[in-house]
């Protein structure tokens, strides 16, 4: 969908989840010395200022990144995600995933980033300007769901994926489930992270969609594992109180390196924030 733009919701709560994960397996995969690529398959535009008029309008970074602002961290995932957003918080910027992927590949990784909408894909070229310069980042303007399918399996095939559009629509939903099943046809080995939104009633038909998408992943012959994370309680109207990822083909306890930060980010979310954690299919039990 083109009418979307993320400078609305960046360094919201549910970037905070995403972003954690992201690299929770970036950093499992630097644990071998080989080389991995990464595809970001809504790009967007790679990094946004947080006293922008779009963030500025909805003002959802103050209930999600800036409650994190000028904290000590304990756990090593959560030091390492503020780390990287300490280059940016100076001149009131949040980096998008592009960033901080490519704030963490070696020499010998590489990152594929797809973003359709052309004002969003101008602005990535320019915020990834460093890292194409060096040959590790390459951007691709066309559709990304599309595009992941088409470059399957990349050479070398170890890596993972990270999908997360904005659902827009419902039918996006079932999209999302038909290029995970393509792409893991291609490249079975793939890690794939896909993030989808927690909605109340007042999202009409979307309610309950990203939850029936996750038990539909369960039912692959995949380990597939759910971690969510709760903002607020669900009443009827309160919009998107949480979001979740769902990892297929997770890293080995990878949950244990994300679960520790959401416990810490907890503290600084709110009194009716929590996380969870689910198995949704687990073959290697």
């Amino acid at each position: 969908m083109l009418s979307y733009q993320h400078g609305y919701h960046a360094g919201n709560h549910a970037d905070i989840i995403k972003h954690l994960c992201w690299v929770a397996v970036i950093n499992r995969l630097k644990q071998k010395n080989k080389p991995f690529n990464l595809f970001d398959t809504h790009a967007g535009a790679g990094c946004y200022r947080l006293d922008s008029e779009q963030a500025l309008k909805t003002g959802e970074f103050q209930s999600g990144i800036a409650r994190l602002d000028n904290i000590t961290a304990q756990d090593p995932l959560l030091q390492d995600y503020l780390r990287i957003l300490s280059s940016y918080s100076s001149d009131n910027q949040y980096p998008g995933s592009p960033l901080i992927a490519s704030h963490l590949l070696r020499e010998q990784d590489a990152l594929h980033v797809m973003e359709l909408h052309p004002g969003e894909f101008d602005a990535l070229k320019q915020s990834t300007r460093q890292y194409r310069a060096q040959g590790q980042v390459h951007c691709h303007f066309r559709d990304g769901l599309a595009g992941l399918v088409a470059l399957s399996p990349p050479q070398p095939n170890r890596g993972a994926v990270l999908i997360d559009p904005p659902y827009e629509s419902r039918s996006e939903y079932q999209q999302v489930i038909n290029t995970v099943k393509q792409c893991l046809k291609r490249w079975p080995q793939a890690q794939l992270l896909v993030w989808y939104p927690l909605l109340s009633a007042r999202a009409g038909d979307k309610e309950g969609a990203g939850e029936a998408m996750c038990h539909t992943f369960g039912e692959l012959n995949n380990n597939v594992l759910q971690i969510e994370l709760r903002v607020t309680k669900n009443t009827p109207d309160a919009g998107m109180f949480g979001s979740g990822v769902c990892f297929i083909n997770p890293a080995w306890q990878v949950e244990t390196l994300i679960c520790p930060a959401l416990e810490e980010v907890l503290e600084y979310l709110g009194e009716d924030s929590e996380y969870s954690v689910n198995w949704l299919n687990n073959i290697d039990s």
